[in-house]
This record gives structure tokens, sequence and C-alpha cells, in this order.
């Protein structure tokens, strides 16, 4: 219909699209609400798991819950690929037992909220 004229109660009318609002940026990079990754000034990458310096994708390889343990008794094995993490979640935004992309966090809920996330 955008683009299109339409005549409602005799009087025409044309159909623009409205601007998607996608809401208040988090940042991919240190995982804060406010900004996007490109303006980002944290000097190390934040892992939205457990906020250590690494990538989410990295998580499990340098994590040590997740390699496992093998001098103990009994042997703790690694977590495998295709489990996720048993990591206690640390949201680096509220403090919670969650990740920072999780979509259950207060910030995330108030995403479209700019004065609350700030």
């Amino acid at each position: 219909l955008i683009g299109r004229r339409l005549f409602l109660n005799e009087v025409e009318v044309l159909i623009k699209g409205a601007k998607a609002h996608t809401g208040t940026p988090q940042c991919q990079h240190c995982w804060h609400w406010g900004h996007n990754t490109e303006v980002c000034r944290h000097p190390a990458m934040r892992c939205p798991i457990c906020t250590g310096p690494h990538l989410k994708a990295s998580h499990c390889q340098l994590v040590g819950c997740c390699q496992g343990n093998p001098k103990v008794s009994p042997p703790i094995p690694p977590t495998p690929a295709d489990v996720p993490c048993m990591h206690i979640r640390s949201c680096i935004n509220c403090g919670n037992k969650h990740a920072a992309d999780d979509h259950h966090c207060p910030y995330w809920q108030h995403r479209f909220n700019r004065s609350w996330i700030q």
C-alpha cells in the first residue's frame, strides 16, 4: 500500500512508510546498551556469558568450566560442543545471573525506552 492513494471519508490520503524503531542499540563488543559496536570505547571485547575478554563463540574453548579437568577424581569431561555451557552467567548490565544478550534481562525488556536504559 505504500505510495498508493486512498479515499477515507471522501478525503484522499497518501500512504507513506513508517520509520522502523529498532530500540536502543546494544554493543556487540562490550555488551552495554546505548551505543553501537562501531563507536565502542571499551578497550577489550567482552563475552556476554561471563564478561571475560573473549568472543561468545570462543567461550567454551577458553573458560575453565567448559574445558573440564581430567586430573581430578573422578575426571570432569569438557562440555560437548553441542551442549550449552553450564557456566553461571553474569549480566554486565543488571548483574543478574543471565547472559548480557538474554531476552529476559530487564534492559532487553526496556530497549525501546532510552531514558530507562541510561
